[in-house]
């Protein structure tokens, strides 16, 4: 055999520096319109399905194994996709009993329906059975989109989008189709994070009806306090420096691993902790109550300059108000779902916040918080109430909550419980830390805020 590895290794290299040089002269922004709607099929609950001859076979199939295994982010399920040529039962029957160009066509006249993706792939965009097939979804109102070669083809007059590979070779163009596909991936993963979607642990079972939503509110409904770990942290830290002389980088995990652990409880709660550290480090600690009031000092501060911005316009209340909240709480009163809030915070401060934002009429079933005296409020009690008065059961109670205690309250009854994720500083995507103490809390779903309100609805009610 006449093989010279010498020459080999300068083919390969130069077959590899053509398609990268042709590559660079692919339609971007169409492999971006592309990619915008694939990602619109998250939104809507819309299939994808894909379809290909030969090594496109290939790639169509490996395309709906990237987007449903390789596309899951945070624990959420990956895009709904179909590839058609993947069953060779069906493909073999299709074209024996009928013929061998209905093959997707027949498919998508059994499985598809209107707002659905059928992407293609074809390099020579004559193959009868996908011009047939994206003739067929066009009829059925389904957006089509093709990957093709060269001019074409057939099937350039049936795509809604279409990105040539610019090659006449089949064997490059079938190299960047796969190209395309993965950077189409590769931008999902980067991209989801910050869309939203629902990490569901556990799935609502089917047919139950809520009757009743329970609402945390700092970090949950509204952003007033964001930060305010970091200041309880800060005063907490203080205290224990100067009445027991403890070192800031020693006490600090310390302080923060319960102030994680208690969010969602009244803010005394952080006090008696505190109290418990100084006297386990010999100080002479203030009282429980005597600390909860240094600490809303601190978050009055927090407020009194986000409030300030908003009465003279520089904030707005959608600035300040968890994205989507107004209108999925619009949704659930003409719905019929009976709304309660409670928060670990003051209830004078609560109601008073929750009057300038516009949040008050919502929640028929009250508003509670703390007494100004200290005496906590524990959200079990506002949901043992809520129900008991009612005469409903934890069945009918759905909850949302960032905080751990917010959880296993609504668990606690047999409630459904949905964390909120939320980040209040970039007001989009998952708190990754807030995320991690939701699922140990036993959360049913994590959203990162209400920003997709009717998808919310859609799966309460399932």
């Amino acid at each position: 055999m006449n093989y010279n590895e010498i020459d080999a290794a300068r083919f390969l290299h130069d077959y590899a520096q053509q398609v990268a040089s042709d590559l660079m002269r692919t339609q971007f922004d169409t492999l971006a319109r592309i990619a915008g709607l694939i990602l619109d099929t998250k939104r809507t609950g819309s299939r994808i399905y894909t379809a290909g001859n030969g090594g496109s076979a290939a790639t169509a199939s490996h395309m709906c194994n990237d987007l449903m295994k390789g596309a899951r982010v945070l624990g959420r399920e990956g895009f709904r996709a179909v590839c058609l040529n993947d069953s060779t039962p069906i493909v073999t029957c299709l074209a024996n009993d009928f013929a061998y160009q209905e093959i997707y066509a027949i498919q998508l006249r059994t499985y598809a329906n209107p707002g659905d993706l059928f992407i293609v792939f074809s390099g020579s965009g004559n193959s009868p059975n996908i011009v047939e097939g994206l003739k067929t979804a066009k009829e059925l109102g389904i957006t089509t989109i093709g990957f093709g070669g060269r001019d074409g083809g057939k099937m350039k007059q049936f795509c809604d989008e279409i990105l040539i590979a610019p090659t006449d070779s089949m064997e490059q163009l079938e190299d960047m189709h796969m190209l395309y596909e993965h950077a189409i991936v590769s931008l999902m993963q980067r991209v989801l994070p910050e869309t939203f979607d629902i990490e569901t642990v556990r799935p609502p079972a089917s047919g139950r009806r809520f009757k009743a939503a329970f609402f945390d509110y700092d970090g949950t409904i509204a952003a007033l306090r964001c930060g305010w770990q970091d200041a309880v942290t800060n005063c907490a830290c203080e205290t224990l420096v100067t009445q027991t002389g403890a070192v800031r980088e020693e006490v600090e995990p310390i302080v923060r691993a319960y102030i994680e652990k208690e969010t969602g409880r009244p803010m005394i709660a952080l006090g008696e902790h505190l109290v418990a550290e100084v006297s386990k480090r010999g100080g002479q600690p203030k009282t429980a109550l005597e600390y909860k009031e240094e600490y809303d000092v601190e978050l009055d501060r927090l407020v009194e300059v986000k409030m300030s911005q908003y009465r003279s316009g520089s904030k707005t209340v959608d600035d300040i108000v968890t994205p989507g909240a107004f209108e999925f709480l619009r949704m659930l009163r003409a719905n019929g779902v009976a709304l309660c809030l409670a928060s670990g915070t003051d209830e004078t401060r609560l109601k008073r916040e929750c009057d300038l934002l516009g949040l008050t009429e919502y929640f028929d079933q009250g508003i509670f918080g703390a007494r100004d005296d200290g005496a906590a409020c524990e959200k079990d009690a506002v949901i043992d109430n809520l129900l008991t008065r009612n005469g409903w059961t934890g069945e009918e109670l759905v909850g949302f909550g960032d905080g751990g205690f917010d959880i296993a309250a609504v668990r606690r009854v047999g409630g459904y419980a949905i964390g909120l994720a939320t980040d209040e500083s970039a007001r989009i995507g998952v708190n990754l830390r807030k995320r991690e103490f939701l699922l140990a809390a036993g959360a049913d779903a994590i959203i990162p805020d209400f920003s997709d309100p009717a998808r919310i609805w859609r799966f309460l009610n399932r």
